[in-house]
């Protein structure tokens, strides 16, 4: 479902050139879910943001169910990520003026859905991450584990195939951060979709599919779900 061949990102030229990503390659199938375990400054994130179109790659090759994606303009990309993506963040990116329900209504509405539908569709959302009766709270009146609901169901919402998520537990206390790992699978399992999780906790990398231990721009080894890390 996602190829990626000889990916590289450098930054800067001479004495100052940073290699962010060296050569990677790997394959993700339809539904997997695969963590990328690595620590600071690895490069996860780059990859992460190469993958989605949110940053371009130096070289390399993209392809989404045979898709171009590295030969896309920057248009079209935005396109592609609309219809097909959903990104969970660290510190949430909800917007602060609008409310949950608005918060999750908003990658339908970017997509032009329009009536009731809309808004059923994000209640139900809201009900599958657990927060009937919070549809008209601002985030800042939510604790961080509520916010990541939000994100997860704005994330989600709008059926893609792929979720990007960006050390989604990073800003939340161990048994919260189990909790959303926990719902992330549970709606995964339940959708069908591709999970692509960036991460420095192995406990989380245990959860996935596949584990791509990364480290210095590069994929030193991709462990099974069950395989030993060490």
């Amino acid at each position: 479902m996602i190829v990626v061949k000889n990916l590289w990102k450098i930054y800067g030229k001479g004495e100052k050139k940073v290699e962010a990503l060296r050569g990677v390659d790997f394959q993700i199938e339809q539904g997997e879910f695969v963590a990328i375990l690595g620590p600071s400054g690895s490069g996860k994130t780059t990859l992460l943001n190469c993958l989605s179109g949110i940053d371009s790659p130096t070289e390399g090759e993209i392809f989404f169910d045979g898709v171009e994606f590295h030969r896309l303009s920057e248009e079209e990309k935005t396109k592609f990520r609309a219809q097909n993506m959903g990104f969970v963040f660290q510190f949430f990116n909800l917007i602060p003026v609008l409310t949950v329900l608005e918060n999750v209504e908003l990658p339908l509405r970017i997509l032009g859905q329009k009536g009731k539908s809309v808004t059923e569709r994000a209640l139900e959302m809201i009900k599958k991450v657990g927060l009937s009766g919070k549809e008209d709270k601002f985030p800042s009146q939510l604790s961080g584990g509520e916010q990541q609901r939000v994100a997860i169901a704005r994330a989600l919402v709008h059926n893609p195939k792929i979720v990007w998520a960006d050390e989604p537990t990073g800003n939340l206390d161990s048994e919260t951060g189990a909790a959303i790992i926990e719902l992330l699978e549970t709606i995964r399992l339940e959708n069908r979709t591709t999970l692509v999780v960036v991460t420095h906790d192995e406990k989380i990398a245990q959860k996935a599919d596949r584990i791509f231990l990364f480290r210095d721009g590069k994929i030193l080894r991709i462990i099974k779900k069950g395989e030993s890390s060490g």
